[in-house]
């Protein structure tokens, strides 16, 4: 089944970035495909499969240079043809029962901004673990209403509406590494993000994180986010979140330093 072989049937574009995700763009195509909305894919690039897949799957594929997260998704929202968003990455998929409340929501009418619920599955995992934490983010929006903002780091919405969103209660689910290495990859690119465009800070700030960042991030990941409940995998992945938030600051107060602030 492809993502064009059901008649559009929502008011509603999925808008997808990608950048060299031939191994995981097939399995988010297809968790929306039984939603019959249109889906645009805007890559950045690819080297491998990635764009030809997509085509193949239905999509409509833009190519624009990557200049950020906000940037990327802003570019995204021009070429919808439809005013109502999903905003899904490339490592994320949709369950059955998220289609099935997000055809229910449209039945009903839609509001103009919905919260999904994210729930982490590690690598090597088919599934989150049981009672796995879940990340809310308004991820459906009327871009009447909310756009995303010119921040490189992140893909934040700029609301201009006082209505209240509705809460999706069924999670996607979130692929977001595909092992500790690439986890740690990706930590030190969004930590040196963050050090190229976020205005500089005080460096004496910035030591004072260096030393608790760490450990505070840590019990976040691990308790309050109950990375715990994943046995081993939980306690690794606490290791590299925290590292993630550590790196980050570590990399924007060398930068405070070499600027003399």
């Amino acid at each position: 089944m492809t993502v064009a072989s059901e008649p559009a049937r929502l008011p509603l574009s999925v808008l997808i970035r990608t950048l060299n995700e031939g191994d995981r763009i097939a399995r988010t195509l297809r968790s929306v495909a039984s939603l019959g909305a249109e889906v645009v894919v805007v890559d950045a690039g690819s080297k491998d499969d990635t764009a030809a897949i997509a085509r193949s799957l239905g999509a409509v594929v833009y190519e624009n240079p990557w200049r950020g997260f906000g940037p990327q998704r802003h570019f995204g929202e021009e070429k919808c043809s439809n005013d109502m968003i999903f905003s899904l990455d490339a490592d994320e998929a949709a369950t059955e029962a998220l289609v099935a409340e997000i055809k229910r929501a449209f039945a009903a009418g839609p509001a103009k901004l919905m919260i999904v619920r994210k729930a982490s599955v590690f690598p090597g995992y088919d599934k989150p673990w049981p009672l796995s934490f879940c990340h809310e983010q308004i991820l459906i929006y009327d871009r009447r209403v909310a756009r995303t903002g010119p921040n490189p780091n992140w893909d934040k919405l700029e609301i201009a509406t006082a209505e209240a969103p509705i809460r999706l209660r069924n999670p996607l689910w979130h692929y977001s590494t595909r092992n500790l290495n690439h986890a740690v990859t990706k930590a030190v690119y969004v930590g040196q993000l963050a050090a190229d465009t976020q205005p500089v800070r005080s460096s004496a700030g910035l030591t004072l994180r260096l030393i608790v960042e760490f450990p505070i991030a840590f019990c976040r990941y691990y308790f309050a986010r109950r990375f715990f409940l994943a046995g081993g995998d939980g306690f690794a992945y606490a290791i590299v979140g925290a590292y993630s938030r550590w790196i980050r600051v570590a990399l924007m107060r060398e930068r405070a330093k070499r600027e003399g602030k």
